[in-house]
């Protein structure tokens, strides 16, 4: 247990409107007085120490909570307050706000008179827009809202009170300790540290394109991450497919740790290079053994050559060629394409308050292809590979590398296009013995077609798959035609091809997000809340996913459920489809074991 003067070095504090700072002792120094007296049982000290408590609390201002849904701005409302929002105080409610036990200011290490916070409002979360300035971004950054960890938290709850259905249990079993015990002084060192670290690679002329110690490349490539000789060979037969049968010519740079490079004479090197690829070592970082190598990611996306750069795991195949997709709407106006998981972030996960955001019901990144154009995204891409060095520690944020792109994104004030449907779950044309069973997430480009055939969880399938036993089904939400019926007026909104993140983020059963889309966005907006995931089998069965949905209409007085303003079918909207119901699915797994796949994951041919 930390002494009593720790706690009570660990202030509360703001800035005025007129510029003064004001500083505020913990009420931790109170609590742990009651803790004595609970230790020496004396149970009439405690109740006089409770009732002089309460008088306290009676005579403190009575401000109203930032918790309360009243202090918080609706998304419409934010544009207007964003512009003022610096100069007014962090308001905190009164039953929190701690005694200040003496005139003189108290020492700490959150500097605070240097920085003016945001208020809580929903103007905090407002992306900046895209020709905004590093600086301006890491100045939004910087004073973004603050305040004890349990009163950010509450906070989050307001928009991510619905979340706990698509949570990931592992993370909050090895993570919910660590993010209790942080205090906020720890939080904003965490943001003070991560802004420093953009700042030095700006003095340094990372982002000066053309620059001498420019990091933003040319041209457009692929670039995977593959160690050992079976991801060698995997990586060489998906590139052999995508040269031979989608006719895709772009560069590939396959990144790997030092210590996994093959062999001079290896005729892998003469096959690869065959293919237009080539093999680099990344110039930091090893290998950690017993781990994935997630936090090789970031690094060889800024080390690869490429300005405009499509990362693929080396167990995600496209079914067609994905060039296209850096000509989409969405990544022509945003220059960033991610792609969405099964799961979402949790309220009390303190990443939300290191970045200075309110939580965001959306959900989380799938980082088994990605889209991203350095010239215009090199900060978060080296904010992720930030957090990645130090996975030990930022991983408990993160299930693995994928959110830390999310993360930083949303640091900066950025957003990124998302793909015209959600994915769908791909599986055996038959039940196991547990149920569905899915092995595969089928990503789609931005009209909603499926391309990206990311076969995670294959390899997990102990034994009975095999040629024209592998793909024979997906479970999909339905695409959305225009309805004239639904009386929307879309003008000036984004096509249904170009739908960026905010169009879903913080839906709601009416399908109104955090910021405007059109009619057959916001009908797939309502549906995509109530989707979810479980695991199954395992052990000496498939290990396998399943998907399912919720109806997350809200019950009315009389017992019914509201009436939607957006026409979905919300009775079992979930279809199943065949898989070679789409025309350029018809022949993928006959081609994929035609060039030599084994699906167990070895034996890979190379001729």
């Amino acid at each position: 247990m930390l002494p009593e003067k720790e706690y009570s070095e660990l202030p509360i504090h703001s800035r005025d409107s007129s510029g003064g700072s004001t500083y505020y002792r913990s009420t931790r120094g109170l609590v742990l007085r009651h803790a004595r007296f609970i230790k020496l049982g004396s149970w009439a000290l405690l109740g006089l120490g409770a009732l002089g408590w309460l008088w306290l609390l009676a005579a403190s201002s009575e401000e109203q909570a930032p918790g309360d849904a009243s202090s918080v701005v609706r998304p419409a409302d934010a544009q207007s307050s964003s512009g003022s929002s610096s100069s007014k105080p962090l308001q905190l409610p009164s039953w929190l706000t701690p005694l200040r036990w003496d005139s003189s200011p108290t020492t700490s290490d959150l500097d605070a008179p240097s920085i003016s916070y945001q208020p809580f409002s929903a103007a905090a979360n407002v992306p900046l827009p895209p020709e905004a300035t590093l600086q301006e971004r890491l100045e939004a950054w910087r004073t973004a809202p603050t305040s004890e960890p349990a009163t950010f938290v509450k906070w989050n709850q307001e928009t991510c009170w619905d979340v706990q259905s698509n949570q990931i249990n592992d993370q909050l079993h090895k993570s919910s300790e660590l993010w209790a015990s942080m205090n906020q002084s720890e939080i904003l060192g965490r943001r003070f540290a991560m802004i420093a670290e953009l700042e030095r690679h700006a003095s340094e002329g990372a982002f000066e394109v053309g620059g001498g110690r420019s990091l933003v490349g040319e041209g457009r490539g692929m670039v995977m991450t593959a160690g050992g000789a079976d991801n060698l060979k995997r990586v060489a037969l998906h590139l052999h497919i995508m040269r031979n049968y989608h006719n895709n010519t772009l560069p590939c740079e396959i990144f790997h740790f030092p210590s996994e490079a093959p062999e001079l004479l290896d005729p892998i090197h003469a096959h690869l290079a065959g293919l237009n690829a080539k093999l680099v070592p990344v110039a930091m970082g090893e290998k950690v053994e017993g781990r994935k190598s997630f936090h090789i990611k970031g690094q060889a996306m800024i080390e690869s050559s490429f300005r405009e750069v499509l990362y693929l795991d080396s167990d995600n195949l496209p079914a067609m060629d994905p060039e296209y997709i850096f000509d989409s709407p969405g990544y022509t106006r945003l220059g960033a394409f991610f792609y969405p998981d099964y799961w979402k972030t949790v309220p009390h996960n303190q990443i939300w308050h290191i970045l200075g955001i309110q939580c965001r019901d959306e959900w989380e990144m799938e980082a088994g292809q990605l889209f991203i154009d350095k010239a215009q995204h090199l900060d978060a891409l080296l904010l992720a590979r930030y957090m990645m060095i130090d996975w030990e520690f930022w991983f408990n944020f993160s299930d693995g590398d994928k959110d830390t792109f999310r993360y930083a994104m949303l640091a900066l004030r950025k957003r990124w296009a998302v793909p015209g449907r959600y994915m769908a779950a791909a599986g055996l044309p038959r039940n196991t013995l547990s149920g569905w069973c899915g092995h595969t997430m089928l990503q789609h480009d931005h009209k909603g077609e499926p391309i990206f055939v990311h076969y995670n969880l294959l390899k997990q399938i102990p034994s009975g798959v095999y040629k024209g036993f592998t793909w024979g089904r997906h479970k999909m939400l339905p695409d959305f035609p225009p309805d004239p019926d639904e009386g929307f007026d879309d003008s000036g909104l984004p096509s249904k091809d170009d739908v960026d993140a905010d169009m879903l983020a913080d839906a709601d059963y009416m399908g109104r997000a955090l910021s405007p889309a059109p009619e057959v966005v916001r009908r797939r907006a309502a549906l995509e809340r109530g989707m979810r995931m479980r695991f199954h089998g395992g052990g000496n069965s498939a290990f396998c996913t399943d998907v399912y949905h919720e109806d997350i209409r809200p019950i009315t007085d009389d017992g019914e459920e509201a009436e939607p303003a957006v026409n979905v079918k919300w009775d079992d909207p979930i279809v199943e489809v065949k898989w070679d119901s789409f025309e350029h699915l018809k022949d993928f797994e006959e081609n994929w074991y035609k060039e030599g796949k084994n699906a167990k994951g070895t034996g890979y041919q190379i001729s």
